[in-house]
């Protein structure tokens, strides 16, 4: 039977207010800080917020700049869980670095991984935007996630707001509706193909720049199984038998695609045609 990762503790707190008109961060009074399995930012490292926030570009400087107001900064361990199906609570995260999984356990205890979420995914919404304020999966870290806590209240007053913050949540349902059907009708494909597909979904969020050919993040064959609903023991052959046939690489970085063939032979990626003669 599955286990639940342990949950975080903290005592202190660090605020952090960015000034992004100045592309630095202005720094308010650092408390002792005393944490099991969380980090907070500390208070003489610049705030680094990469471009590629999604949610914050689709906003705009304004609102965004209103979004953050006394937000803090935390960074999590991999296998840490930040959010508890269930639980209460409207708090509200943007991920700025690593990748987290939204999940859920069946009654037999086992692990069905609802979506995959890096650089620029807002966490942690939909209790918001629910009747009740009750979480509806767990989130995990996969890997090291840094991640931007939002003040209490602060997406409520923007959707309330603001028609394009309005418009922005519910084009990310949309999405997310959207992703949630093609993981579904993955799981009727073959084992190589979900496999295939999981390693790229990973590669491009592996980073800010949605590019399959970053490294495939140091995750456990037994995570990567889970992700794509297959056994550790199928998950292990095939990433073997990629290697051999020249579909994967060790690089400096870790696992990567060498080829992308694979992948747009099987629909996962646009074929791009040669350029003219």
């Amino acid at each position: 039977m599955s286990s639940r990762p342990s949950t975080l503790s903290l005592a202190g707190e660090c605020w952090i207010q960015p000034s992004h008109r100045q592309g630095q961060s202005r720094h308010g009074k650092f408390l002792a800080i005393q944490a099991t399995g969380l980090q907070l930012a500390h208070p003489s490292e610049p705030l680094r917020i990469p471009s590629q926030t999604k949610i914050l570009d689709a906003l705009g400087q304004d609102l965004s700049e209103s979004l953050l107001r006394n937000h803090r900064q935390l960074a999590i361990p991999a296998n840490h869980q930040l959010i508890f199906q269930s639980d209460w609570g409207t708090e509200t995260y943007i991920i700025v670095e690593g990748i987290a999984k939204a999940r859920s356990l069946t009654l037999a205890g086992e692990e069905v991984v609802i979506s995959l979420m890096g650089s620029g995914a807002l966490i942690g919404d939909l209790a918001l935007l629910s009747p009740v304020p009750i979480r509806s999966v767990d989130v995990v870290a996969l890997t090291a996630v840094s991640l931007l806590k939002l003040r209490d209240g602060a997406l409520k007053e923007a959707l309330e707001g603001s028609a394009t913050a309005l418009a922005l949540i519910a084009s990310l349902q949309a999405q997310r509706l959207k992703v949630l059907g093609e993981r579904l009708m993955l799981m009727h494909e073959d084992a190589t193909t979900r496999l295939l597909a999981t390693l790229l979904e990973l590669a491009r969020l592996n980073g800010p720049a949605d590019d399959p050919h970053q490294p495939i993040p140091a995750i456990s064959q037994n995570e990567i199984a889970v992700i794509a609903g297959l056994s550790r023991g199928t998950t292990s052959t095939l990433i073997n038998k990629l290697r051999s046939n020249g579909t994967l690489e060790n690089g400096v970085e870790g696992l990567r695609f060498a080829t992308l063939a694979p992948l747009q032979r099987r629909g996962l990626l646009p074929t791009i045609p040669p350029p003219p003669g």
